[in-house]
């Protein structure tokens, strides 16, 4: 049976010496966002992590598929680019751009020059 996640949330935050008005200022959600994720069931593990950091609680413990699902935010495909690879790939994309642009010219031209059937 899965865990309501809001309830659990509601009981870590009661269990705790933090009030609302403090986790409201501290994670900058509104008090009424912070009732809803207590009233939601499949609360996103985002989220979680956000209050369990604020509230010194590892929701991991109850959720093991939560560590899973986090990507560290320093991991990113673009980590493994160096400067000159990333100056490659902005050519790339500058060069196809500039090849759309000249096609989406000559069409334009051909519409323009083409005559109306009416």
């Amino acid at each position: 049976m899965e865990i309501h996640r809001g309830k659990l949330l509601k009981s870590i935050i009661h269990k705790s010496n933090i009030s609302i008005f403090e986790l409201s200022k501290t994670l900058e959600y509104s008090i009424d966002a912070i009732h809803h994720h207590i009233e939601m069931e499949t609360l996103d593990f985002k989220l979680l992590s956000a209050y369990g950091d604020v509230l010194n609680y590892d929701f991991s413990v109850d959720f093991p598929e939560m560590a899973a699902s986090l990507v560290p935010q320093e991991q990113t495909e673009m980590d493994d680019f160096n400067y000159d690879e990333l100056m490659k790939d902005r050519d790339h994309w500058k060069l196809k751009y500039i090849q759309l642009l000249e096609k989406h010219n000559e069409l334009l031209i051909r519409r323009l020059n083409f005559p109306s059937s009416n």
